[in-house]
């Protein structure tokens, strides 16, 4: 019998075979976005899945009841190894790490590196696999290196690089040996390594002995509020015992600076990198899966009417299988059938789709997808569920009412016979366009709202700066007179308009912060800083309010000035040339206060910021130049071959800052590109799904139009009698549609603190466009009926 129903299904889509392939071209539109989204899900959700225990392990983050003082995924460097001594019942294990970038070297071979200085738990932990050494004793002694086989390739040549030597270059004059005591797998995509880099760390070197710093690493200090901090809980324990524990700890340990200020978060480090960054990556999920449900939804909507509105040829088919003693089941069966032999060819021609737009959504989603062929049991399974469910879906609905059809009309082929679907298909029409336009509305708002971002004065010019690594990391007066003296041989170059040495660029809120109090003033302000120099505004092009930029710069005076920003100066309540103290007594004068210019993204608003000399804070990490050519491939050679002449030992490591800009908005990017793509789609399911609900119409009332004809009527008012029919349904749709994406949408906006307005134009514009394309395919297909001879339609009954 199923061979039977088989041969039925494959003749009647070769027989109507435009419908045939619309069905099939929809619903592999539909399966093929699925499977995008569905990998990049599936994916996304297996980051820090490969870890060992991760169900017991936690990110510390810090929630700080002061704005400013401190970074939410960092906490009190001491307290996870507190944690462990103090409540060994409690606490397992614990992971440190302070994520530094400087030079790494073997040889004549100098990279550019992130570097790890951690505790030596890193393997232990979190399970790591190693391609060399002791998994158990991983970090042999201090002076031990733990690399990647990736690290190990570049400087060796060889994965095997046990016992060879690697050199780092520290913030001090000196450079510190280690031997490579075990080489890493390629670790996976995961928080432990890429939480606060999202390159991920390639050098990993313990805490003791270590000498990047002059100070040390500040581990030990409870001063030191910026380290990121993992624990892992021992089995059965709670997480409520732990947060009593910490707290326990925090106001034993705290200093009196901090005690009352500080409260520890505890985020499962199974979901963190779902929820950080204010669940950045869920709302990408739960935005990408909504679309191609709606995808899905629309092509599905898009079987069952074109099914019913093309019933016609079946009915007396039908009516003849009742009469011969069919059963309702078994048609039912035999419809279910033809519905999952359309969603087979579909699901077959979706995995070539697949594969075209593979590389696509890899750029789009900044990820990437595996290839079909490498799908495994899980993602199997569920394209194999996807087929079936679509095609049960698609067909219940048009199985049961042609199989309920009247016997005896059905044997004349009476068409009437399915004409109790009408209002359900004009329904599932209005529900297309209602989500069409809804898709449609949101990305041209979400594209404007990109637009914005990279139309609106920042404040400061972000064109035409190259921002290069500045190395040697020397921090020290000397270490910043030689970068001076490379800035300077930089400048010399002629296509170098300027060239300013600093800690920070505007493309995030500045980590470090410093507590002032204006004259007067009993309790502190915590003010984000940066360190620069005299040339910062001048090359960023920052518009000065009064004063100077450090001016007196060659002076030692220097060292006694700060530069605010709008907001700073006015929440300090001072002007050029007031003094700011700090709670340790010392005193700076403001030498200048530049207007405000965003230093961050636009979901945060301009807050306060001051400047201090680089010969005050020796601190360094971007040398930015300013050019002044359009020939940036010529000038980046210029600049490179300069660079070797000064800095022989160190890499040539730049990007450009209109990407470092734009890479703050790469959910956004993403989101845009997406919504565009989901509305093309949309658009185009839509217009397969008028089309065929058009053909049945047009096969109903093809004896009216005839009449009509004879009785005078003209060709423009047939075409305007079913473009009245579908211009109410568009008008419902945009009724519908209009409040839920303005709703949606003015929620969406709500995350950015500089923002568009929406307004009416905007939907108007898809409201209009959606009637446009519309009628232009209702035309173009009753267009040929109209025109028709009347009298062939009359002598057919």
């Amino acid at each position: 019998m199923l061979k039977n129903y088989l041969i039925i299904a494959v003749r009647h889509l070769s027989r109507h075979k435009s419908f045939s392939a619309i069905n099939i071209l929809c619903l592999a539109i539909g399966i093929t976005f699925s499977m995008v989204i569905g990998v990049y899900i599936i994916n996304q959700k297996k980051v820090n899945a490969s870890i060992k225990n991760v169900d017991n392990q936690y990110f510390i983050k810090s929630i700080w009841k002061v704005k400013n003082m401190g970074l939410p995924i960092t906490t009190v460097a001491p307290l996870a190894k507190t944690l462990k001594e103090k409540y060994p019942g409690i606490v397992a294990n614990y992971y440190r790490f302070n994520p530094v970038t400087n030079v790494v070297s073997s040889g004549d071979k100098h990279f550019k590196e992130s570097i790890a200085i951690c505790d030596t738990t890193l393997v232990s932990m979190f399970g790591f696999r190693l391609v060399h050494g002791d998994k158990e004793h991983a970090f042999k002694n201090n002076s031990s290196a733990v690399i990647t086989e990736a690290m190990a390739i570049k400087l060796f040549g060889t994965t095997n690089a046990i016992d060879k030597t690697i050199t780092i270059t520290n913030t001090t004059s000196d450079k510190q040996d280690y031997s490579v005591s075990a080489v890493l797998k390629t670790i996976p995509y995961c928080t432990v390594n890429n939480s606060i880099d999202p390159d991920g760390y390639n050098v990993f070197v313990p805490f003791e002995g270590n000498k990047y710093f002059k100070g040390g690493n500040g581990e030990d200090s409870w001063n030191n509020i910026y380290m990121p901090g993992m624990i892992e809980l021992k089995t059965g324990a709670s997480v409520d015992a732990l947060f009593k524990a910490t707290e326990q700890i925090l106001t034993t340990n705290l200093p009196n600076n901090l005690k009352g200020l500080l409260q520890a978060e505890f985020v499962s480090l199974k979901k963190y990198y779902l929820k950080d960054n204010n669940s950045a990556v869920q709302k990408m999920i739960t935005v990408l899966s909504l679309i191609a449900a709606f995808i899905l939804l629309m092509a599905i909507i898009n079987f069952i009417n074109i099914n019913i509105g093309t019933s016609s040829y079946r009915v007396k088919e039908i009516g003849l299988r009742k009469v011969f003693g069919g059963a309702k089941a078994q048609l039912i069966t035999q419809h279910l059938t033809e519905a999952l032999v359309i969603t087979f060819f579909a699901a077959l021609l979706s995995l070539f789709f697949y594969e075209m737009v593979r590389p696509i959504f890899d750029q789009i989603l900044n990820t990437r997808l595996d290839r079909f062929w490498e799908f495994d049991m899980v993602k199997i399974g569920l394209l194999f569920s996807l087929v079936i469910g679509i095609g049960f879906i698609s067909g219940i609905y048009p199985a049961f009412i042609l199989s309920s059809s009247n016997l005896i009309r059905s044997v004349k082929g009476k068409i009437a016979a399915t004409t109790g679907g009408v209002f359900l298909r004009k329904g599932l029409l209005v529900v297309q366009f209602s989500l069409a336009i809804f898709i449609f509305i949101a990305a041209v708002n979400v594209s404007k709202q990109v637009s914005y971002f990279f139309q609106k004065d920042l404040g400061y010019n972000k064109e035409q700066l190259l921002v290069l690594t500045a190395f040697p990391k020397q921090w020290d007066s000397a270490g910043v007179q030689k970068m001076e003296m490379i800035k300077n041989g930089l400048k010399e170059l002629a296509v170098v308009q300027s060239a300013s040495l600093s800690y920070e660029v505007p493309d995030r809120t500045p980590p470090t912060t410093i507590d002032l109090l204006p004259v007067g003033a009993t309790k502190p302000f915590v003010i984000p800083f940066i360190t620069v120099d005299e040339e910062y505004a001048s090359t960023f092009e920052i518009q000065k309010k009064e004063g100077t930029f450090f001016n007196n710069y060659s002076r030692p005076a220097v060292n006694y000035e700060i530069v605010l920003n709008e907001t700073a100066a006015k929440m300090l309540g001072t002007s050029v040339g007031g003094t700011i103290r700090m709670p340790s007594g010392f005193s700076s004068t403001v030498s200048g206060i530049v207007k405000d210019f965003n230093y961050s993204s636009f979901q945060q608003s301009i807050g306060p910021l001051a400047f201090i000399h680089v010969n005050s804070i020796t601190q360094y990490r971007f040398l930015t130049l300013k050019l002044h050519t359009t020939d940036i491939s010529s000038s980046l050679s210029q600049i490179k071959e300069r660079w070797k002449t000064l800095s022989p030992a160190s890499p040539f490591e730049y990007t450009f800052m209109d990407q470092r800009f734009q890479s703050l908005y790469s959910s956004e990017l993403q989101l845009k590109k997406a919504t565009n793509i989901a509305t093309i789609l949309n658009l185009l399911i839509v217009l397969m799904g008028i089309f065929g609900v058009v053909a049945f119409t047009l096969a109903r009332r093809n004896k009216e139009i005839a009449v009509r004809k004879v009785l005078g009527a003209e060709v423009k008012n047939i075409l305007f009698l079913f473009i009245k029919d579908y211009a109410w349904l568009i008008f419902i749709a945009n009724l519908i549609a209009w409040p839920v994406a303005y709703f949606v949408i003015n929620n969406w906006l709500q995350n950015y603190s500089y923002r568009i307005e929406q307004n009416i134009f905007s939907y108007l514009t898809v409201c209009l466009l959606v009637f446009f394309i519309a009628f232009l395919v209702i035309v173009a297909q009753c267009f040929k009926t109209a025109i028709a001879k009347p009298i062939k339609s009359l002598r057919t009954e």
